[in-house]
């Protein structure tokens, strides 16, 4: 039997074994534990398990006092997160493609050490409920760490960037060109990791995606940090519309009043608005008219119209003639 001396490792004993076994529908009794502590070698009696829990809630731990038919019980509340805050996490993981399917099975496992045994099931059962789609690249997270450590030091990144040939092989762009940037931040957008830096090369703020980064290097050269730059209003203007290397651009656009909220999914809640007629509003927008912003109208199959400026609007309507051109041409090789 252990005796006074170790009282704190019957402590640690306690706090693990309700942390991993109980919770609101699974609860211990004195007398169980009196049995678990005497199982493992530690002396207990009723006074022991009274002392013992005060402590714990004395140190924060949420250990609730109830019953269990006549005899007193006990089980963890309240947690560091809720098992509704792990479930959105394992969500997260589990849907991410950007991260490998091992990582993301170990990262899961990891999560689910944060609720109770009773809850696990639940969640890994959950977490792979549907075929997801992921990279194959190990090595995203020490690309992650490498661009995040420049960031925090404020210094320059080198990489390289990886296309893809028809077989999907992947090869890397421009003969291997090696990119010399400074990172600005790091942007999630449309369940992938982008990297907004300053290219000396273009003058401007150039998206890279973190997926498509390899042989990645920080260098020992401070890197220009662009005092004007904001990442969320980037992501909202650029990002979710980004095709390239294009200039931003205010434009109007003109929707049936019933895709509003498409409109405000898209662009925020902050989007200006006006009414055109009983029927259509107007929504003043800053993107970059790319052929991605252009995907993002046609969805809507008329419904939602650019209505300025012209150039752009006419811009809309030969990518319109392009793909139908293309799509017949394609067609014909069958």
């Amino acid at each position: 039997m252990n005796d006074a001396p170790n009282s704190k490792g019957r402590l640690l004993f306690l706090e693990h074994y309700l942390l991993e076994h109980t919770d609101e529908q699974h609860m211990i009794s004195t007398e169980e534990l009196i049995a678990l502590y005497t199982a493992n070698g530690y002396k207990a009696n009723r006074n022991t398990v009274r002392d013992d829990i005060a402590v714990l809630q004395a140190c924060g731990i949420d250990v609730i006092q109830t019953y269990k038919g006549k005899f007193r019980a006990f089980y963890i509340g309240s947690r560091m997160f809720e098992l509704a805050e792990v479930k959105t996490l394992v969500d997260a993981v589990s849907s991410s493609r950007f991260i490998t399917a091992a990582k993301s099975e170990t990262l899961i496992q990891k999560l689910t050490e944060l609720t109770s045994e009773h809850s696990r099931e639940y969640l890994l059962h959950s977490a792979f409920s549907a075929d997801r789609l992921k990279t194959d690249s190990i090595g995203i997270f020490l690309i992650i760490d490498a661009v995040n450590e420049a960031i925090t030091k404020r210094k320059k990144i080198s990489f390289q960037y990886i296309d893809y040939l028809p077989d999907k092989t992947e090869i890397l762009r421009h003969d291997g060109k090696v990119y010399t940037v400074s990172p600005q931040a790091f942007l999630w957008n449309d369940d992938r990791y982008y990297v907004p830096s300053y290219s000396e090369e273009k003058g401007c703020i150039v998206p890279f995606r973190v997926d498509r980064m390899r042989s990645i290097e920080m260098l020992d050269e401070d890197s220009y940090i662009d005092a004007a730059f904001n990442p969320s209003e980037y992501s909202r203007k650029v990002l979710k519309m980004y095709d390239g290397d294009m200039d931003e651009q205010e434009v109007v656009l003109i929707a049936e009043n019933k895709h509003m909220l498409s409109v405000i999914d898209r662009f925020g809640e902050d989007v200006l608005t006006s009414i055109a007629d009983d029927e259509h509003f107007k929504a003043k927008v800053t993107v970059c008219p790319s052929s991605t912003f252009f995907a993002w109208v046609f969805q809507f199959c008329g419904e939602i119209a650019i209505a300025e400026p012209e150039f752009v609007r006419t811009k809309y309507q030969e990518h319109l003639e392009q793909v139908v051109r293309v799509q017949k041409r394609l067609a014909s090789k069958r």
